[in-house]
């Protein structure tokens, strides 16, 4: 007998031998091996060896070898076919042996010294018991028949493999699965299996566990309502710490895990567990798995390893005792709760978030018992925002802080929270829960503490909005003082229209004294569309210092806004609106810029008039954009004109500088004395300003419109070509020749002085060529028989200007100083830079542009601040011009405080 084909010999009170090596083949010749002999049951080593010759003839083997004791214990076995009748024993018709089966009273049985004489081992096999295998999962205690069962660790083998070792381990009690463990023999015959294993091993109630389907096997079934997935803890709190270790079959709900993670407090636990992976398939046999349980934090907080199997139409699983506050789920529909026997409806009218508190008629949710609700009065859903004390009909309304949930999300763990005074809000929290029905939500609700304690139900938002129409909260208005109704910080939280102006609040940060109070309020973010329904947003301040988060709707034609007391009285919700809408009236037509006034006890002034959007109802009903000449013009010490260029329609409100007269008789060429920052806003027929008006004795100038030329104002490079084109609205026919052009009130057209400006026949076209200093002016067209009178304002570009007269740099920096030149490209020119008084701007560290207009200081150094000055210097029609312009260079501020 070779290797292990004789299975290292079993020690049967004499010592066994067996071949050291494989038996040749019948063409290999004689083998030198040697034969080994096995002295203890419990070695498996070559002991005694002793040299052997062996010859394979034609099938029948052939051994010389000497033994190594005459007539001694020790012996040489001969192999035999131990899977042929005969060389095995058939153990049939013992049903107690099936696997899963518990065992029934104390009778236990016991394969203690199995076979009847000593060694007590044998070859054997099951017949007609189960699937006649031993069962390869762990067996409970006190079952398959036996206090004890014993079940084989690993698979059984191919008939390929022959005989192989595995462990035999015995359930020895309801913890401990391996209590004990042995060496068994396998060996695939084809269609069965035998076993060899020693009887005598261990004492005792234990036997040899055998296999059957788990499928119809009498496992132990629950049907437990309160394991339901959707089954609140606060409804109903256990664990399956008591659990007993078993097959395990769930007849209710969906009849098996869920395997996603349900909510915290699901199941009726504290922590619900289900299946981290997928169940197995039909065919897959037992499996194990994973089960986990969450918290309040993560989904697998803890997690036990469980087996399962798919029995077609139902599934089982072998289950353990868990850890305190650990229970295993059933899953079941994310609604099953949505069905009308499983809420109660609450129609109560006095929910809705803007019924005050009655303290005759009290009402609260003290005695409401713990269950799912449906609110089917106004929009049947708690409010997710805190709305103020003593509303909802209650003293404290209760709400949601939480998003509702969505169709496909099922059942969410949420608080209710109560506002106890116009501020105070997440106070006395509890736990509930909601689902998303489809049409309506469900909510899952306890008692209130006492009486003073109600759950709240939103109104229409658009609706049953509140209007806010105080005209003070326009964010043109300045702040009065002493203006009590102009503070929010005792404003009731709810919804609220703003139901005049724009109907919404500013998209931009306004000046502090304006919308009714110091700090008047806009919003950042865009307006919803009607599709996106409530969105947070936040408003803030004028100060900066601020924050607020509310809600907003688009109602269609307006917009509702979810509004809550302001940090403070100065601080108010504004409403924006059109300036053009609401600038107040100056219409005196003193204000004429070519009216002068000939006493100065008449002068007028505009010190003080407030703060506030204006518009001109008289002229061209904008400001002049150029000084007028005479002292007192505009009816004024210190005539005020617009600096710049007025707005289009499409640039909306701008910035733009006032400059004010000195008050001295001089040409219209004079620059700024002081200079005013105003607001303006193109309305189209009409101009808005926003002014502050803080000149002693000073006043705005109006272009005083008595025609129609287009463009009243002309504004224009050096070497450009101006045209002007007027029209007279008038049915009178008139003569070219009462057309009178006069330039600056003295000059008429045309002039030899002037002799780059050509008039049409009509006369009622002027064409400017080549425009120059001398051509910059107001130009009068006049038609005596229809007393009609246009002005047209002839204004130059500055040749060379800068955007930002001062620039701020640090030690080290790089800074671009940069100028615009208004000089048409076919004139000729020659450009120069340098620091006043007169440094060159030469050097690595100066750099200009290719087209000189742009100087660049690489590292900004102390020498470096001052002031630079780019000059221009070109001619028009044989006239030349040098121009410049200075631009400041000054350290940075916060430097300079360091």
């Amino acid at each position: 007998s070779s290797g292990i084909n004789a299975e290292k010999q079993w020690y049967q009170r004499r010592v066994r031998g067996w071949v050291e090596d494989p038996a040749p083949g019948p063409n290999d010749g004689v083998l030198t091996t040697k034969a080994c002999y096995r002295t203890s049951s419990g070695s498996t080593e070559c002991n005694h060896a002793m040299p052997l010759l062996a010859k394979n003839c034609d099938g029948r083997m052939r051994y010389m070898y000497t033994p190594y004791k005459s007539g001694s214990y020790y012996h040489m076995c001969v192999e035999e076919d131990i899977c042929a009748a005969g060389n095995h024993r058939v153990w049939s018709g013992e049903d107690w042996r099936q696997a899963y089966t518990s065992t029934e009273g104390t009778a236990y049985r016991t394969d203690y010294r199995k076979t009847e004489v000593t060694p007590y081992r044998a070859w054997f096999r099951f017949e007609g018991v189960g699937l006649d295998k031993l069962v390869t999962i762990q067996q409970e205690y006190l079952s398959c028949g036996t206090q004890q069962p014993a079940w084989m660790d690993g698979e059984h083998p191919t008939e390929e493999e022959g005989t192989v070792e595995r462990t035999l381990y015995v359930t020895t009690s309801a913890k401990a699965y391996t209590g004990g463990s042995t060496t068994i023999y396998v060996r695939n015959c084809g269609g069965f299996y035998i076993y060899n294993l020693d009887f005598n091993w261990r004492s005792g109630s234990w036997a040899l566990c055998v296999d059957t389907d788990i499928c119809t096997s009498d496992v132990m079934e629950i049907n437990d309502p309160n394991r339901l997935k959707n089954v609140w803890k606060e409804v109903h709190s256990s664990d399956d710490s008591k659990m007993k270790r078993g097959w395990y079959r769930f007849t209710n709900g969906f009849e098996k895990m869920p395997e996603d993670c349900p909510i915290h407090h699901s199941c009726g636990a504290v922590n619900p567990g289900y299946l981290s992976q997928p169940h197995p398939e039909a065919g897959e046999g037992i499996v194990e798995r994973t089960v986990c349980f969450g918290d309040d934090d993560q989904c697998c907080a803890a997690s036990t390893t469980v087996l399962v199997r798919n029995c077609g139409a139902h599934y089982v699983y072998r289950l353990y005792p868990t850890s305190s506050s650990q229970k295993y789920c059933v899953d079941e529909s994310i609604t099953s709760m949505c069905t009308a026997d499983h809420y109660t409806e609450l129609a109560d009218e006095w929910r809705g978030e803007t019924i005050p508190y009655n303290s005759v008629d009290k009402h609260g949710d003290h005695s409401l018992t713990i269950g799912w609700y449906r609110f089917t009065s106004y929009l049947g859903r708690i409010p997710e925002y805190s709305v103020s004390s003593q509303s909802c009909g209650v003293y404290y309304p209760g709400y949601v802080k939480d998003a509702h949930p969505s169709r496909h999300q099922g059942t969410i763990n949420t608080h209710v929270c109560f506002s106890t005074d116009i501020s105070n809000e997440n106070k006395g929290c509890q736990t509930a829960r909601m689902v998303n029905c489809g049409s309506y939500y469900l909510y899952q609700l306890k008692k209130t503490s006492n009486w003073y304690y109600g759950y709240c139900v939103a109104q229409d938002q658009c609706s049953d909005a509140i209007n806010l129409d105080q005209r003070w909260r326009l964010i043109i208005n300045p702040y009065v003082s002493g203006q009590s109704a102009a503070a929010d910080n005792s404003l009731k939280k709810g919804w609220y229209r703003l139901a005049i102006g724009h109907g919404t609040m500013p998209s931009y940060q306004p000046d502090e004294y304006y919308g009714g109070q110091r700090y008047p309020s806009w919003m950042v973010g865009d307006l919803p569309d009607v599709k996106d329904g409530e969105v947070t947003r936040e408003v803030r301040f004028a100060d900066g210092s601020k924050e607020l988060e509310i809600r907003v709707m688009n109602c269609g034609e307006y917009y509702v806004y979810r509004l809550r007391p302001t940090p403070g009285a100065t601080y108010v919700y504004s409403i924006d609106t059109d300036v053009c809408e609401h600038a107040r009236d100056l219409d005196e037509e003193w204000r004429n810029m070519f009216h002068v006034e000939e006493h100065e006890d008449n002068l007028h002034t505009d010190y003080n008039k407030g703060k506030d959007w204006y518009q001109f109802s008289t002229g061209f009903r904008m400001m002049a954009e150029s000084p007028p000449g005479p002292q007192y013009s505009c009816g004024t010490k210190h005539a005020a004109y617009l600096n710049q260029e007025h707005p289009t329609v499409e640039d909306g409100v701008v910035l733009r500088e006032v400059c004010f007269k000195e008050d001295v008789d001089s040409d219209i060429y004079q620059g700024c004395d002081t200079v005013e920052n105003v607001r303006v806003k193109n309305c189209g027929d009409y101009y808005a300003y926003q002014l502050n008006p803080q000149v002693k004795e000073g006043a705005y100038c109006v272009y005083n419109r008595k025609t129609s030329c287009y463009p009243p104002v002309v504004h224009a490079k050096y070497g450009e070509l101006a045209v002007v084109n007027c029209t007279l609205n008038s049915e009178k026919d008139f003569d070219p020749e009462e057309v009178e052009w006069t330039f600056l009130d003295s000059t008429t057209l045309p002039d030899k002085n002037l002799n780059n400006i050509d008039i049409s026949d009509d006369r009622l076209l002027l064409n400017i060529n080549d425009i120059a200093d001398k051509n910059a002016g107001v130009y009068a067209f006049y038609i005596a028989s229809t007393k009609t009178t246009a002005l047209v304002e002839v204004i130059l570009f500055s040749a060379v200007e800068s955007s930002q007269k001062y620039h701020y740099a640090s030690l080290g920096a790089e800074i671009s100083l940069s100028v615009t030149f208004n000089v048409v490209d076919s004139i000729e020119r020659e450009i120069s830079w340098k620091k006043l008084p007169h440094k060159s701007v030469t050097g690595d560290n100066y750099i200009l542009s290719e087209d000189l207009s742009t100087l660049t200081i690489r590292s900004v150094g102390q020498s470096d601040f001052g002031t630079y000055r780019c000059t221009l210097s070109f001619e028009v029609e044989g006239v030349s011009y040098t121009k410049h312009a200075d631009i400041v260079l000054k350290e940075d501020e916060e430097e300079l405080e360091e």
